[in-house]
């Protein structure tokens, strides 16, 4: 078993990059999604996904 973890600051990379990581054909056992916010100078947005998977 081995883990990807996959991190963008935009839904639609987030997105684009989890499609990339599937089509290499990795037989996925769970995913996990997630959205973090922080505000500095201005509202931040984290989007990351977990993938448990074997090789």
């Amino acid at each position: 078993m081995k883990i990807k973890i996959i991190e963008c600051s935009h839904e639609l990379d987030l997105q684009d990059e989890i499609n990339d990581f599937l089509e290499k054909g990795k037989r996925i056992i769970d995913m996990k999604y997630q959205v973090a916010m922080c505000f500095s100078a201005e509202l931040e947005y984290s989007f990351s996904c977990f993938i448990l998977y074997e090789d």
